[in-house]
């Protein structure tokens, strides 16, 4: 599930053909915070690129990512219960 922030980033990236710059998230989203704006948008922009709600590009580019990523678990060959 989308947080609002998640929501509002990606509308925002819509509304450019799916393409944007971290300048101009931080533009538009930068003012919610009351101090150093960049690093917090930046940080969220990494945190949907982890996700895989957005793909990076080149440095400081991005655009709409292709959805969630999924990484299931995985139980090595030899372990027999789940703390051991």
């Amino acid at each position: 599930m989308l947080t609002a922030e998640q929501k509002e980033i990606l509308a925002f990236a819509r509304s450019r053909g799916g393409y944007f710059t971290k300048a101009e998230a931080v533009k538009e989203f930068g003012r919610e915070y009351y101090h150093n704006g960049s690093k917090h948008v930046g940080d969220r922009l990494s945190r949907m690129v982890n996700a895989g709600l957005l793909e990076r590009e080149a440095k400081g580019r991005y655009k709409i990512g292709k959805g969630t990523k999924n990484k299931p678990a995985t139980i090595d060959a030899g372990q027999t219960d789940l703390f051991g």
